[in-house]
């Protein structure tokens, strides 16, 4: 294997999401006069005799020998690679019909710190979407449940129920002026009414089937 004619491999697992995924066409090139740096996507011979050919990121190179993990992964990989383990570096992917760089490097050391960045961001943001709910939930179902704001809506936003035969049965639509709001479709046990709609419905009184209309 040379630059002149890349190792192709397809991409497999979730461990260097969002960067790679499986099914990514990935271009290999072998490492010849360059060295292994940190920051760079290798493809390497896992010693866990369970694994083949793993694509991970370098995270740090010492007389030791050299450091991996997956992007996706919240710890370092349990094995010290040796360079004689290394196959390749990744240089670029194909997904569908878009090719794109996989840089390497102080670039690709900048790319993994950006993409755990987003993670902590996530998790943050997942935390306080989860703290938010269990705090505005009660109140909100209270709310639904009083019949407050059912009083004051417009006669023009009355809602109205439509039913589609379906071939298991008939589903039924829940509809404030000409949107959605809710369905029942046949085999369901109650009504599904999207957010914050249920303010303004009363559920006790929507028809369990067809027939009660």
């Amino acid at each position: 294997m040379d630059e002149r004619n890349p190792r192709r491999l397809t991409g497999k697992g979730i461990s260097m999401h969002p960067l790679l995924r499986g099914g990514d066409g990935l271009k290999v090139i072998p490492y010849t006069d360059r060295r292994v740096c940190v920051g760079d996507v290798v493809v390497f011979r896992s010693p866990d005799p369970q694994m083949q050919e793993v694509v991970h990121r370098v995270v740090s190179v010492n007389p030791q020998g050299i450091r991996t993990k997956g992007d996706n992964n919240n710890h370092l990989d349990s094995w010290i690679l040796q360079p004689e383990d290394i196959i390749g570096r990744v240089v670029s992917a194909k997904r569908a019909d878009r090719i794109f760089a996989v840089h390497g490097g102080f670039r690709g050391t900048i790319v993994a710190r950006m993409i755990r960045a987003k993670k902590r961001i996530d998790r943050i943001i997942s935390g306080i979407r989860r703290l938010l709910y269990k705090i505005l939930h009660p109140v909100y179902r209270r709310l639904s449940q009083s019949g407050i704001f059912r009083k004051i809506l417009p006669r023009q936003f009355k809602p109205r129920i439509l039913c589609f035969k379906r071939p298991e049965g008939t589903e039924m639509q829940l509809l404030i002026h000409n949107r959605i709001i809710g369905r029942r479709c046949p085999g369901w046990d109650d009504w599904q009414i999207r957010r914050p709609f249920r303010l303004f419905i009363d559920e006790e009184s929507l028809p369990r089937q067809s027939s009660d209309l």
